[in-house]
């Protein structure tokens, strides 16, 4: 009995056990016994792609085909609709009988089709190979450029990709997307589809989606799934990775980034008030905390003993801004006449010139300038008056 859906698959049997009477199942013939298998679905099954016949393996002959070497299942499979005749061809190569009996494919047009109507497909094991290699060239031959032009072949690219060289997430990506500009017209009908859904404002349709996207992206699994990922695409592309550092920093230092950030959270301000100042008091909270303070503090020591260059002068910057901060001009004194010698802006420029002059050793002395100008009182001595051969005191 010949099954054909069209000229790419066809189907054949010997009995159709839907037409088997009861009065030939009761015969004791040979023949007749074949016919009661049949009927209880024991017969071999014969398919033909593009004119290639394979005959079906039972799961329990299929069970026995482990390869002796390494103990990996390496088969070739085809699920076929039985209500619209759309059928997809893959490879599976798993260590374990449950993950061939559980792997359904993973084309991404037949997982949607198969995920809404499982119980109209039906899978067939059309071949057992002993190889990686040889699954991938049985379903590159079988899958072509003129299977997947057939209305029928729920596959999106050819076949016999990936088992092999195991390639990783952005390669594979970059291939599927590659194939996709070559070959529009195949995924034409799916992109206007998709347009016309966006196209449509706010369609129960659409906020559904929306709220499927949302609620999986919020899951915990779903991030602890993508932070291990992410840890392991840093752990061997780890050039990469600081390059896409780089890249992502000096995006976000742009100006157009910056006034767009900023655009966004005074929209988000005025919308709103309350949520923004939780987060203000708790992101203030956070920053002056004992651990935060600790955490920092730590930070900043290890750069500083392993940068100590820049930290050196990071410290002189931060001195001199204080000094042109916070810093009162100050003059200098003839200790004899008390006429003003010099005028200082601030207590560090006069201790420089100290320094710079040979009349102190280090800028230390800048303590000594700072007693004299506040008059500071020394226990037994009074007040000091002057230090390093000359009189100090504020400008103002």
């Amino acid at each position: 009995m010949l099954i054909q859906i069209n000229k790419n698959i066809v189907f054949w049997q010997k009995y159709n056990p839907a037409e088997l009477t009861i009065e030939e199942l009761s015969a004791t013939s040979f023949e007749h016994s074949e016919k009661m298998l049949a009927k209880l679905g024991f017969q071999d099954i014969y398919i033909s792609i593009k004119n290639n016949w394979f005959r079906t393996i039972p799961m329990g002959e299929l069970y026995h085909k482990r390869n002796k070497e390494d103990g990996y299942y390496r088969v070739i499979y085809i699920q076929i609709n039985t209500a619209t005749g759309e059928y997809y061809i893959g490879k599976s190569n798993r260590p374990k009988w449950s993950e061939i009996k559980r792997y359904q494919g993973s084309g991404l047009k037949f997982l949607n089709k198969f995920n809404n109507h499982k119980n109209e497909f039906v899978r067939y094991f059309i071949a057992s190979c002993k190889t990686a290699k040889e699954t991938e060239e049985l379903e590159a031959f079988l899958v072509d450029k003129e299977l997947l032009a057939d209305e029928k072949c729920l596959n999106l690219v050819i076949g016999g990709g990936g088992t092999n060289e195991h390639p990783n997430i952005a390669e594979t990506s970059e291939k599927k997307r590659q194939y996709m500009k070559e070959h529009p017209e195949q995924y034409k009908p799916m992109i206007e589809k998709a347009r016309k859904l966006f196209q449509s404002g706010k369609t129960p349709e659409l906020k559904a989606r929306s709220e499927r996207i949302k609620e999986v992206m919020n899951t915990d699994k779903y991030r602890e799934m993508t932070r291990k990922r992410i840890s392991k695409w840093i752990l061997e592309n780890p050039e990469e990775y600081a390059l896409a550092r780089e890249k992502n920093k000096n995006s976000i230092r742009t100006k157009e980034c910056s006034k767009k950030k900023k655009a966004s959270l005074e929209e988000w301000k005025k919308k709103n008030p309350d949520k923004y100042k939780e987060w203000q008091e708790k992101l203030i909270k956070s920053r002056t905390s004992k651990e935060a303070n600790a955490k920092r503090a730590n930070s900043i020591r290890d750069w500083n003993l392993n940068n100590p260059e820049q930290a050196k002068i990071n410290s002189q910057k931060r001195a001199r801004a204080a000094a042109e901060k916070n810093g009162k001009a100050i003059y200098m004194l003839d200790l004899s006449t008390g006429e003003v010698i010099q005028k200082f802006a601030n207590q560090h420029d006069a201790a420089r010139w100290l320094v710079d002059n040979g009349k102190a050793k280090n800028i230390n002395c800048v303590s000594s300038i700072s007693a004299v100008c506040l008059k500071k009182y020394i226990n037994g001595h009074g007040c000091r008056k002057s230090t390093h051969g000359y009189g100090w005191c504020f400008a103002e």
